[in-house]
C-alpha cells in the first residue's frame, strides 16, 4: 500500500494551491493507494473524511493534522481525531503526552528547515519517527536527519509534505499491508511495517 503521509489541501491549508480533489486525482495517478492529510491546526472533519473514503473507494484517505508548536517546529499526528489538536499553542512536552494517551503517533516534520537546531527536546520526548526525505528538506540535510533518527533509534519517513498536487508521492511509503483504518495505519507505522520510497513526479 502506497502512501504519501503528508499532504495539505487548500480547503484547511492556506498555503496549498491544491484542493483535496486535485490532489487526489494525481495521487491516484501517480499509482499511489492511500493518502493523510495534515493540515495545519486542522483536522478533515470526520463527515468530510468519510465522504471522501466513500467516493475514492478502494482509494484510502487517513486522518491527520500538523501542529507547529510553541517552540516553534513541527509535528505530523496521525491515529487521533480530536479538535483538541487544533489548538496553535501547544508547548512540545504537553502534546507529546496527549499523543502518548491516546495512542497516537507522531513525526516530527521537516528537522532543520528554519535553523540549524531542533527546538524541542527529542531525547525525553521522543517522536515515534522523523521526517528525514520531502519537498521542503534539503538533499545536503538528510544525514543529519537520518543520524538524529539513529541516536534517537526512531523510524524516519519519507514524505512528500505537498502543497501542489504535481508533487504528490515525490516521497512516500509502501505499507507491507493493507491498512484499512487510521489505527491499522498507526500500528503499521509503530511496528516499522513499511519502507520509504521515492518518486520522479511529473507535471
Amino acid at each position: 500500500m502506497k502512501i504519501d503521509l503528508h499532504v495539505h489541501a487548500s480547503e484547511r491549508s492556506g498555503c496549498s494551491i491544491s484542493s483535496e480533489e486535485e490532489i487526489i486525482a494525481m495521487a491516484k495517478t501517480r499509482g499511489l493507494n492511500a493518502i493523510a492529510f495534515t493540515d495545519h491546526e486542522r483536522l478533515v472533519p470526520t463527515a468530510r473524511l468519510a465522504e471522501l473514503n466513500r467516493l475514492h473507494s478502494p482509494f484510502r484517505i487517513f486522518s491527520g493534522i500538523e501542529i507547529h508548536t510553541a517552540e516553534e517546529e513541527d509535528i505530523l499526528v496521525f491515529g487521533i481525531q480530536d479538535q483538541k489538536l487544533e489548538s496553535m499553542t501547544w508547548p512540545y512536552a504537553d502534546l507529546h503526552r496527549f499523543v502518548r494517551a491516546r495512542n497516537g503517533f507522531m513525526v516530527l516534520a521537516h528537522p532543520y528547515r528554519y535553523r540549524e537546531t531542533i527546538n524541542v527536546d527529542i531525547a525525553r520526548y521522543r517522536p515515534d519517527a522523523v521526517e528525514a526525505r520531502s519537498s521542503n528538506i534539503r538533499p545536503q540535510i538528510t544525514p543529519r536527519i537520518l543520524q538524529a533518527a539513529e541516536t534517537l533509534s526512531c523510524a524516519i519517513l519519507f514524505a512528500s509534505d505537498t502543497h501542489n498536487a504535481r508533487d504528490i508521492g515525490t516521497f512516500h511509503i509502501e505499507l507491507e499491508t493493507e491498512a484499512e483504518s487510521d489505527q491499522a495505519l498507526v500500528s503499521l507505522l509503530r511496528a516499522r511495517r513499511f519502507s520509504c520510497r521515492t518518486l520522479q513526479a511529473t507535471s
